[in-house]
């Protein structure tokens, strides 16, 4: 078994170990006792053990595996009856110090119908079995496994998980840390986990420490997040006649150690490793505080979530972020990555608020606009959310093109002059090459997993996971539905599939083939009428919270007093050369040129 640490670098895989903090004095190798290799054992796997692998490498020791099926066990000298129910795993010691052998195990019903299961003590002196605690229900569908996890953690701990893992449903399982001695083992942490359909990985590993030095084992909790990178960081606890009490420290010194890797990455050769990091960051938050909007670790000891609070390292990591993605020479992901480095949980410090504005100015300078109404009334731009190719289009001319009550008007950037047209009018609804296939929503399902997009064919729904993680901050709140909205804008369709900016995201999808993934560059056909992406493709015109986003020989950010509310502004297009841009506000196109 490895050494037992507490600090938040001790839980930082990707990044490497810093110093040891505070509580490095109370590391020590814990052996644990061996079974007595005189006694009878019947049982033929009474020498095999589940492997325990930590996110650190090391390893605690873990339990002792039952036959199959099996409803008692002669083990160790001791011969373990569970009242009919199959018997999974035990431990063998003195667990209530009163000088003879006990044994800790986990017993599920033979049938594996109601509860995963329950973890019990056996007495030495007394034959009945003690239930310590029960699992969470077992899951029927047949994708639903039954999961017990049992180890010795410390020379006064052992840590249960007990539940059922699911490869296409959602599971759940029970994570318990056992004080040991007298009068008897006792609960000292329990908590629920939730493992959404679709959603990563996340594994549980507990260092137990006296850090307060009151004779209890204090547990630290691990917690990594499988994906690229594996990452971890820790929940600390502090074993109270009460219950458990968080060490405020943790998660937000993990967090900061990832961070903080993060941002010396950001200006050198490993920049391109900073994105997926930061992503990864911020589902480890998600999965961890309640403040992420959907934690995957609740009911701590009959409680909610931990409350984390609004967190340094989430802004950090997304300064770094912004500050890679220039290093990338990617301006568009800047900018996007910009808007939500400070949104909440983040913290919002005015001195890197100072540095994202200066990274930001020399990205995209502002450029001043001249701005002006036109009198055609657009056609309705339906819910900001929603995918749908907008009421405006700039002609390869230069001159706007609004649709406005079925026909078409065109206006002259310059003059303003309007002049209506034969133009056959475009449709809002964003439909594949071939008409197959028609974008109907994105949407966040409520589970803290990727976000998904959903397509309408002839006859089925196709729905597609995509590579985006839903904004964390906001508890998803529509139980009536499959989830809540997410902002989907359209920017063409070819034969390399759907590209297009989902919360804020470039992403490139294949329906036909359920297939999404991260966008590099916009391809090479020409976006139909109502995208944000110029008619030759060259230029783009995107609002932001501080401007318009305009994309042209060189990125500028247009403002003027005339476009405020910049949140308000909708469905915006640019021309070829970026000189004109065009919006929604307010069911009123406003026209702009730069100089």
């Amino acid at each position: 078994m490895g050494s037992l640490r507490t600090t938040a670098g001790a839980a930082l895989l990707l990044l490497g170990g810093v110093g040891c903090g505070r509580s490095c004095k109370n590391d020590h190798p814990y052996t644990p006792p061996e079974p007595d290799a005189s006694a009878p054992i019947t049982a033929p796997l009474a020498t095999t053990t589940a492997e325990s692998a930590r996110p650190d490498g090391g390893k605690a020791d873990p339990a002792y595996l039952a036959p199959p099926g099996a409803t008692r066990w002669a083990i160790g000298g001791m011969t373990l009856e569970a009242g009919g129910r199959e018997i999974v795993q035990a431990l063998l010691g003195d667990f209530d110090g009163d000088g003879t052998a006990d044994a800790l195990a986990i017993v599920r019903p033979a049938d594996h119908k109601g509860p995963s299961g329950d973890l019990v003590f056996f007495s030495g002196k007394s034959p009945a079995p003690a239930t310590l605690f029960t699992g969470p229900v077992a899951g029927v569908a047949p994708a639903c496994a039954p999961h017990a996890r049992l180890e010795r953690v410390g020379p006064r701990s052992a840590f249960a998980e007990i539940g059922s893992v699911c490869t296409k449903a959602a599971g759940s399982r029970a994570a318990v840390v056992v004080r040991l001695g007298a009068p008897g083992p006792a609960v000292a942490f329990d908590a629920l986990v939730s493992d959404p359909r679709d959603a990563p990985k996340l594994t549980l590993d507990v260092d137990v420490v006296d850090r307060d030095h009151d004779g209890q084992d204090d547990a630290i909790v691990r917690v990594a997040l499988e994906g690229e990178p594996r990452l971890a960081a820790s929940l600390a606890f502090f074993d109270r006649p009460a219950g458990p009490s968080r060490d405020a420290e943790e998660p937000e010194a993990s967090l900061k150690a990832i961070a903080a890797g993060a941002m010396a990455r950001a200006k050198t050769k490993d920049a391109k490793l900073v994105p997926p990091l930061v992503t990864q960051l911020r589902a480890l938050y998600r999965a961890m505080c309640a403040e992420g909007g959907a934690p995957r670790i609740a009911s701590i000891h009959g409680g909610g979530a931990v409350s984390c609070g609004t967190s340094k390292a989430l802004e950090e990591a997304g300064v770094a972020e912004v500050r890679a993605f220039i290093s990338l020479r990617d301006p568009l992901r800047a900018w996007l990555a910009a808007e939500e480095a400070q949104a909440a949980p983040a913290t919002r410090t005015a001195t890197q608020t100072s540095t994202i504005a200066k990274m930001l100015s020399e990205l995209a300078p502002p450029a001043t606009a001249t701005v002006r109404l036109v009198n055609a009334i657009p056609d309705a731009a339906g819910e900001p959310t929603a995918p749908a190719w907008g009421p405006l289009a700039f002609e390869a001319s230069g001159k706007l093109l609004v649709r406005a009550g079925g026909k078409v008007v065109r206006v002259d950037a310059e003059s303003g002059d309007e002049e209506a047209t034969d133009l056959p009018a475009w449709k809002d609804d964003v439909v594949a090459p071939d008409g197959k296939l028609r974008w109907v929503d994105a949407y966040h399902g409520c589970e803290g997993a990727a976000l998904r997009a959903t397509f309408a064919g002839d006859a089925d729904l196709v729905d597609v996971a995509l590579p985006i993680q839903p904004r964390l901050g906001k508890v998803c709140a529509a139980k009536e539905k499959r989830g809540e909205a997410a902002t989907a804008v359209p920017l063409s369709w070819g034969a390399h599939g759907l590209e297009a900016l989902v919360a804020g995201e470039p992403v490139v999808i294949k329906p036909e083939a359920a297939s999404a993934a991260i966008l590099p560059a916009f391809g090479e056909d020409p976006p139909p009428p109502g995208s944000p992406r110029s008619p030759g493709g060259k230029g783009l015109a995107l609002a932001t919270r501080t401007g318009v986003l305009v994309k042209r020989e060189k990125w500028a950010l247009a403002k003027s007093p005339d476009l405020e509310p910049y949140g308000e502004l909708r469905r915006c297009v640019a021309s070829d050369d970026g000189r004109h841009i065009a919006c929604i506000r307010r069911r009123k196109a406003v026209l702009a040129t730069l100089p």
